[in-house]
C-alpha cells in the first residue's frame, strides 16, 4: 500500500501563532517530534497568522490571544466571518473565564491555560494526527 494511499499517513498541517519566540520555538520543538505532522509557518502578530491561515490553510492553528497588529479574539472573528475551516488551539497566558468562553463561542474547538496545560495541545495533536478523518 502507497504512503498516499493510506489515511493514517496524512500528514496535518499546523500554523503556531503566538508573540512569544521562546513559545513558538518550544511549541515547534514539541509539534516537530510527531509522526504525520507538518508545521507549515509560525506567526508573530495576529495580521500575520491571518495572512498565513488564508495562504496556507492549515488543519490547526495554535493561536495565543494577546499578540501585535489583531489579537487572537479578532483573529477568530475573521476566521468565522470567513468561514475557514481549521482547527484553532487557543493556547494563552490568559486564564480567565470570560477569555475561555468567547474564543469557544468564535469557533475555537480547545482553549488552554500556557503554564498549565501546555501539554494538553500535544495530546490533541497527537489524537488528531491517529483520527485524520476527525479534521
Amino acid at each position: 500500500m502507497t504512503r498516499e494511499a493510506t489515511s493514517s499517513n496524512k500528514r496535518v498541517r499546523i500554523l503556531i501563532a503566538d508573540d512569544s519566540e521562546a513559545i513558538r520555538v518550544s511549541l515547534s520543538s514539541l509539534i516537530s517530534r510527531l509522526p504525520n505532522v507538518e508545521i507549515v509557518g509560525t506567526a508573530r502578530t495576529g495580521t500575520e497568522a491571518m495572512e498565513m491561515i488564508r495562504r496556507l490553510k492549515p488543519e490547526v492553528v495554535t493561536l495565543d490571544i494577546r499578540m501585535p497588529e489583531m489579537n487572537g479574539i479578532n483573529v477568530l472573528e475573521a476566521i468565522k466571518r470567513e468561514k475557514v475551516e481549521t482547527m484553532v488551539i487557543v493556547l494563552t497566558g490568559l486564564a480567565e473565564m470570560e477569555y475561555r468562553q468567547k474564543c469557544l463561542e468564535l469557533g475555537a474547538q480547545h482553549f488552554f491555560h500556557k503554564a498549565t496545560e501546555f501539554e494538553k495541545v500535544i495530546e490533541i495533536l497527537t489524537y488528531q494526527v491517529s483520527q485524520p478523518e476527525v479534521l
